[in-house]
C-alpha cells in the first residue's frame, strides 16, 4: 500500500484487518479503494489507527450491504480489542 499507510501507527490487529479487506477487493478496484481509505484517514486526522477506526472506515466507505453482510463479519473474527463507544 502507499506510504501514508506505512507512516501510521497501527494498534491491535488494525493493519491485519485492513489487509484482509484489501484482499477481498478485486485487483482492478484496489487502487481506488486504497485512495478512498487514505482520504478517509486524512479527513479524520488519524496518525494512530485502531481496530475501531477500521470498522468506521469500512462502514463509511463500503456499500452498506457489502459492509454489513460480508466485510464486518470477517473483521469481527480478527478483532483483538473490545468495542469502544
Amino acid at each position: 500500500m502507499s506510504s501514508i499507510f506505512d507512516s501510521l501507527k497501527w494498534e491491535g490487529n488494525s493493519r491485519i484487518m485492513l489487509d484482509a479487506v484489501m484482499k477481498e477487493i478485486p485487483p482492478f478496484f484496489r487502487g481506488g479503494v486504497q485512495r478512498s481509505i487514505a482520504d478517509w484517514l486524512k479527513k479524520n486526522n488519524l496518525s494512530v489507527v485502531t481496530e475501531d477506526d477500521v470498522f468506521r472506515a469500512v462502514r463509511d466507505i463500503a456499500p452498506r450491504g457489502l459492509a454489513e453482510n460480508r466485510i464486518i463479519p470477517g473483521l469481527e473474527k480478527l478483532r483483538t480489542t473490545p468495542h469502544s463507544n
